[in-house]
């Protein structure tokens, strides 16, 4: 006798017609964990599937944080400089009012110095001149009185010398021989 094929099919399994001859055709009923394999093959690719879509996902959107975050780093900075800028001409603004300040201070306090030296200057000159004045009215009326003094002096010798004479003739007045003096 010859040996007869034995096909064992199953479901899942494509049915191809055989030939009649010598074939036996045994099926076998299915087992539910025949697909088991298959369907864990089939999670894990959709798994890994996912992983790889959910991978990309998180790339994209790291790389749009990352562009985010550089573009506000910008602006931060952008922002700190202009804030530094506008402080800097602050404080130098600040420093120059001071300055100018001090200055107008100064120039017038200077001012109100020349002015207060100018004014003593005025006044010691002034002072000199009346010094000066006053000196040369004490000089003359001095030079008066001792010219007086001289001529009370000549006319007292003149009267003295006179007084002799009056015992042989008439006195002479103290008036008359003072202006007979200054006639001469």
């Amino acid at each position: 006798m010859r040996p007869r094929n034995v096909t064992v099919v199953g479901q899942g399994d494509e049915h191809e017609p055989l030939p009649d001859e010598g074939v036996v055709r045994v099926e076998t009923p299915r087992s539910p964990y025949e697909d088991l394999g298959a369907r864990i093959a089939g999670v894990l690719a959709a798994a890994e599937q996912a992983a790889a879509q959910m991978k990309d996902e998180a790339e994209t959107e790291a790389e749009q944080v990352r562009r985010e975050a550089d573009e506000y780093a910008k602006e931060v900075r952008a922002a700190v400089e202009t804030y530094a800028k506008e402080q800097r001409r602050r404080a130098e603004d600040e420093a120059r009012a001071a300055v100018a300040a001090a200055d107008a201070e100064a120039r017038a306090m200077r001012e109100a110095a020349q002015a207060m030296a100018a004014r003593l200057e005025e006044e010691a000159r002034r002072g000199t001149l009346k010094f000066r004045e006053d000196t040369r009215a004490l000089e003359e009326r001095r030079q008066r009185v001792l010219d007086e003094l001289r001529e009370i002096a000549a006319t007292l010798e003149d009267i003295v010398q006179g007084g002799v004479a009056g015992r042989f003739g008439a006195p002479e007045s103290i008036a008359n021989a003072r202006s007979r003096r200054r006639s001469r």
